[in-house]
Formats: structure tokens, C-alpha cells, sequence
């Protein structure tokens, strides 16, 4: 949480911040974290709707006063403040929290900043709400400690780490960030019945404004994936969902694959991705599945292709970066070349044919100009 507030103050700034979560028995807002001046503080807690952050909690939505003397709601906490903003904090549709920012100066947090806060919210509240549901705060706090950066740091709690136990799978997966912060985007969604959704996706433009559009994407999807069951209808939700909140000139491009552990095969449903590499014994199948980015025109209907799976197969989903990547020569790396490599490699577990298609990525070229992603899915 600390590395949190450093990261949202270079993207906002303030004198003050907070973050307080709900407590129902108590029926209280607890400050979790507060600091000021960089100063770890300790705050009264808050009655459940009382105040500017109560306000936000109650009303499920991002609240800014310019001046809060003209503002009853506002309990004094710090001397000299003059200006608050709260943003709730929100996952599985349930508010957990919230997010307060406090300045010294009159009308000081404007639309760029709510936006931005907007977009962080639902990741921190995920991030906040996984540890809780685990008993895991601290440890998720010492991690944070540990690797998050500024903003790179704060997209990290976006990927999932390690290894994941799939039954019937074996997972690996690295993105390499051409800049602080990548576009590329990836994440696991486990259902209690056994099946597990796989997310790949490359989000338009790089840099701060792709993770972020990243962050805001990836929140809508753990929220919608629970909902609903096949790939192709979260496409078409999530779809509309991130055409309601008008983000201009950004789209991502998503692939998801839903494993059925019972049957072993896959479902599969592409809004833009490149399609991914599948090689059974040494040859590649040809698996043709597409359509249109999320973000881009509403109303979409996707497609669904299944994939009957056997053991040994390996599957390699991969981002642009991998096969735009030129060297000095101007020779792009190309799909046939990862192909190729896939083919001579594909009896290596997950872990192993990640790294040794990097190395041969990086054989052909070592500076790279794109965010590069690879997930090998090998079926056991």
C-alpha cells in the first residue's frame, strides 16, 4: 500500500492520502493506510456514509470538492486542507473501500486526475480484496514492497505471478516492457467448477496511457468473467461495457480460451489477437479464429471455435512485439520464424520453451522496440 501511494501520487499528487475499507460489523470506514507529507499517520475511524469518503462508498462513485469548506460532509482530519477527492473502491461488484486524496490548495484535483484515479481503482481494489479474501495483506504488502516501480510496479499486480495450477495444464508465461510500462495484457480466471479462463491481449499505443487502458480493461473483465460463462458472451460484454465509458482512440485486442478440464478441449473466442500457435506432435493445426477489438464498434457478436485437446500439445499465444520485432536489417522476426522455433521445441515444458523462444528472440535482435509477450500453454 505504501508503494501504491507513491505510485498514484506521480500520477495525481496531493498532500494527504488514504485508503479506508469497509467494516460492516462495525459498520465504520478503517483507515487502512494513511500518510502525509510521506509521513505514516494514524486517523479516526469513519461512520459507514458519513463524510466525503462515505459519501463515495454509498453512492458507488468518484467524488470531488473544490473547496471543502462549502462542503458540510467534510470531517476535518488534517489542518490546511482545501480540497478532496474519493474514489470507491470496487470488485466482484461489491464496494470494498475507498481511495482519498486530500490538498492544501483550492480546487486543486481536476478531470484528468478523477480520470486517472478511475482507472487505478478497480485494480487496487482487486489487489486489496484477493489479499483480504486470503488472509494475505501483509504478504501482499511485502511483495508490493518488494516489486512494485511507480507505475510499472502498479502493473505488475495486474499479471498473474508464477506458475498457475491448472488441472490437465501446464502455464508459463513473460512480458517484456519496451518502456516503464507495457500495453500487453494477461490473466487466469479460475470458476469453482474446475474450468479455467485464459486472457491474452495487446491494448493500443504503449506506455503509461496503454497500462492504464490495460488496468481499466482487465478490472472490467474480472468482474464480467464470474457473470458469464463462454468466452464469447464476456467478449460481447466486456465490449460494451468499455464502449460506455467513451475512451477515445484506445481499443485492445483480447484472445480467451476457456479450459475444460472434464472433456479436455478448449473454447476459444478472439476480439483482434493475433491467433494463437498450436502444435501437436511436432505439426502445426491450423485453428482460424477472429474478430473485431474491445472497444471499437458496439453491438459485436463473437465467435466460438473449439479445440479437442492431447496430451503433449502445446499451445503459444504471443503479442506483435514478438513478431514485429526487426533486426538491424529491417527483417521482422515473424510468425513462420516462431513457428519454427515452437515446432523444434515443443517437448520442453511451459516454463523452459518461454525462455528459449525469448533467447531466440533475442538472438535474431536484442533491443526491442514492443512490448513482448509470450504464454506457452502445454496440456498434460
Amino acid at each position: 500500500l505504501s508503494r501504491i501511494s507513491l505510485a498514484v501520487r506521480r500520477l495525481v499528487g496531493y498532500d494527504a492520502f488514504s485508503i479506508l475499507l469497509v467494516d460492516h460489523a462495525q459498520k465504520a470506514l478503517r483507515h487502512r493506510f494513511s500518510i502525509r507529507y510521506d509521513q505514516r499517520i494514524d486517523l479516526d475511524n469513519i461512520p459507514l456514509g458519513k463524510g466525503i469518503t462515505g459519501a463515495a462508498v454509498m453512492s458507488r462513485q468518484t467524488i470531488r470538492v473544490h473547496d471543502i469548506a462549502t462542503d458540510p460532509r467534510y470531517i476535518p482530519s488534517h489542518p490546511g486542507i482545501q480540497s478532496e477527492v474519493a474514489a470507491p473502491l470496487i470488485a466482484h461488484d461489491e464496494v470494498i473501500g475507498v481511495m482519498d486524496l486530500e490538498s492544501e490548495r483550492l480546487g486543486y484535483f481536476t478531470d484528468d486526475h478523477v480520470r486517472a484515479l478511475e482507472l487505478l481503482a478497480p485494480q487496487i481494489a482487486t489487489s486489496i480484496e484477493n489479499a483480504r479474501l486470503y488472509g494475505q495483506i501483509e504478504a501482499r504488502e511485502r511483495r508490493i514492497q518488494e516489486d512494485l516501480r511507480a507505475a510499472r510496479e502498479l502493473q505488475t499486480l495486474l499479471l498473474p505471478s508464477g506458475a498457475p495450477e491448472v488441472s490437465g495444464l501446464e502455464i508459463s508465461s513473460a512480458l517484456r516492457a519496451a518502456r516503464e510500462i507495457a500495453g500487453d495484457l494477461y490473466d487466469l480466471f479460475e470458476y469453482p467448477d474446475g474450468h479455467t479462463l485464459i486472457a491474452f491481449g495487446d491494448v493500443s499505443g504503449k506506455g503509461a496511457a496503454a497500462a492504464l487502458y490495460g488496468a481499466l480493461v482487465l478490472g472490467l473483465l474480472r468482474t464480467l468473467a464470474p457473470r458469464r460463462r463462454t468466452p464469447a458472451a464476456i467478449l460481447k460484454a466486456l465490449n460494451e461495457a468499455v464502449i460506455e465509458r467513451k475512451v477515445e482512440a484506445r481499443y485492445v485486442a483480447l484472445l480467451l480460451l476457456l479450459w475444460h478440464p472434464h472433456s479436455r478441449r478448449f473454447t476459444l473466442a478472439n476480439a483482434g489477437a493475433l491467433p494463437p500457435l498450436v502444435c501437436r506432435r511436432g505439426e502445426l493445426l491450423h485453428l482460424r479464429v477472429e474478430g473485431v477489438p474491445v472497444g471499437l464498434l458496439p453491438g459485436r457478436e463473437y465467435e466460438e471455435v473449439s479445440l479437442e485437446a492431447q496430451a503433449g500439445d502445446a499451445i503459444l499465444l504471443f503479442s506483435d512485439g514478438v513478431t514485429d520485432h526487426r533486426n538491424p536489417q529491417g527483417e521482422e522476426y515473424g510468425r513462420r520464424r516462431l513457428a519454427e522455433n515452437l515446432r523444434a521445441r515443443w517437448r520442453l515444458p511451459a516454463r523452459d520453451l518461454v525462455r528459449e523462444i525469448f533467447a531466440e528472440v533475442d538472438g535474431f535482435e536484442p533491443r526491442a522496440s514492443d512490448d513482448q509477450t509470450l504464454m506457452a500453454v502445454k496440456t498434460l
